[in-house]
């Protein structure tokens, strides 16, 4: 990411150091809970990780794409189709299973990094880190720029639920929803505390059935009741222990926080317990951009950055229990900084800070 996205993201933890104390007296919603915990489990948090030397460097099984050597910033697929924005404004786009790529630019200002992609009612929807949300309907040829409610707001996800789309912003942007009539985005905070510890919200999921966030530099977890129309203040994982990472699957809630640990729950993010066995540690002082989760069809991935150190890669079976390790088939890739993953038909696709690395599953 460019150095004015670390440079909010320090601040946000420097915040975090210096309010956690004061932010108690502040919140109405937010309050302290206990540590994750599952009955028959001991409520005690795992060991630093997996601290053995690296294996052998894996970049090996990895072929680069050598057209492509932006900085790769998210990666998506909708359809048989493969969206990777990158920290330098430029959107390239894949139907081929990323054997050709075309190459967009989404707006103007090529002093801009692509945070999010979507892909909405036929309609490209682009999130960025300081000019608020793009779309267009001609596949990238044209866009429109919404920034109201977003200047200086990165933009940390989009989620579909009932055929509505949201999208969550950082650094006291919290939740919008688009206005379809209008094309316009919409402040969605009913209830959510107008301080920093809510409306900074990391990322937004659907459920299938509600919306859930992860919002505010104690880590808090919300979910939307749409019968009372409002957000609800489900748990609080730890003060000063934001929560960056968040995706729904097959029933669970994954979460990743700054504590380099994986947190998951059953229930809509009403109580969570430890899920990190075997879990690699990061050494890489960029806390918001590791512990990148995503469902795949087969495993759950996690990308871990170990500073110069490089990546790992660690997955498992969406159908293992809770508690299965993290480590079978784990990767190494030396000197590289992951930050984004995503399946395309047998094929998977690795965002790093030198470009994208695809291998044959």
């Amino acid at each position: 990411m460019k150095n004015k996205l670390l440079i909010k993201k320090t601040g946000i933890c420097l915040i975090t150091i210096c309010t956690v104390c004061s932010l108690a007296s502040c919140t109405k919603n937010d309050k302290a809970a206990p540590t994750p915990n599952v009955p028959g489990v001991v409520n005690t948090p795992p060991p630093g990780g997996t601290t053995a030397v690296p294996p052998q460097d894996a970049t090996v099984n990895w072929t680069k794409l050598s057209t492509l050597n932006d900085t790769i910033t998210v990666l998506e697929v909708f359809g048989h189709t493969i969206y990777a924005g990158s920290n330098s404004n430029n959107l390239y786009i894949s139907s081929d299973e990323g054997a050709s790529w075309a190459t967009l630019k989404v707006g103007n200002n090529t002093d801009m990094a692509i945070t999010a992609i979507k892909l909405f009612n036929n309609k490209l929807y682009v999130g960025t880190d300081n000019n608020g949300i793009f779309s267009s309907n001609d596949g990238g040829k044209t866009w429109t720029n919404y920034i109201n409610n977003l200047v200086g707001y990165p933009v940390s996800s989009f989620a579909e639920l009932n055929n509505n789309l949201y999208a969550s912003a950082e650094d006291d942007g919290g939740v919008l929803v688009l206005n379809q009539a209008t094309n316009n985005w919409m402040p969605f905070n009913n209830n959510l505390p107008e301080i920093i510890t809510s409306y900074d919200v990391f990322k937004i999921v659907s459920t299938g059935n509600t919306l859930a966030a992860a919002a505010g530099v104690n880590g808090t977890f919300y979910f939307y009741d749409f019968n009372a129309n409002q957000w609800v203040n489900s748990y609080t994982n730890r003060w000063g222990i934001p929560v960056t990472q968040l995706i729904y699957d097959k029933g669970s809630l994954f979460a990743y926080n700054t504590e380099g640990k994986i947190i998951r729950s059953e229930n809509n993010g009403v109580s969570w317990y430890y899920d990190t066995l075997d879990l690699q540690t990061t050494l890489s002082s960029r806390f918001y951009e590791n512990g990148i989760l995503y469902a795949g069809s087969i495993n759950d991935y996690i990308l871990i950055n170990q500073g110069v150190k490089g990546g790992w890669i660690q997955h498992r079976d969406r159908t293992a229990p809770a508690g299965s390790t993290w480590a079978t088939g784990q990767e190494f890739l030396a000197q590289m900084h992951l930050n984004a993953i995503a399946e395309a038909d047998n094929k998977l696709f690795l965002g790093t800070d030198n470009g994208i690395y695809f291998k044959v599953k």
